[in-house]
């Protein structure tokens, strides 16, 4: 069984954005922290590409949120990894140069479990 990532503190994550790239970050309640949540290109194939659901500590507030640091520019569908029955489905625009931030629909479940 895989470790699960302790916090992350002020400034511990890296982005790699500009003129090539942007960067999404999906926020989320604390019933998704340690979940999978993965990205595809707008319509693509769903390859894993994936990043974990992490507590972080920023400005004396816990958030909870998962972290694409860098993204081609365009629209990208992103869902629980592995998607099926209980995942969320969401669609964002990601914009070179910038930071695009989205939150997990309210209601949405982790592997088919409601929200506590």
């Amino acid at each position: 069984m895989e470790q699960l990532a302790g916090p992350s503190g002020p400034g511990s994550v890296v982005l790699d954005i500009g003129p090539h790239a942007g960067a999404l970050v999906l926020n989320a309640g604390e019933d998704l922290a340690g979940a999978e949540i993965e990205i595809r290109p707008g319509g693509g194939t769903w390859t894993g590409t994936h990043t974990a659901v992490r507590e972080r500590h920023a400005n004396g507030r816990v958030l909870y949120a998962g972290v694409f640091g860098s993204l081609a520019e365009g629209t990208y569908d992103v869902r629980l990894k592995g998607g099926g029955p209980g995942s969320f489905n969401l669609t964002v625009q990601v914009a070179a140069g910038s930071v695009t931030q989205a939150t997990v629909p309210a209601g949405a479940a982790r592997r088919g479990a409601p929200f506590r």
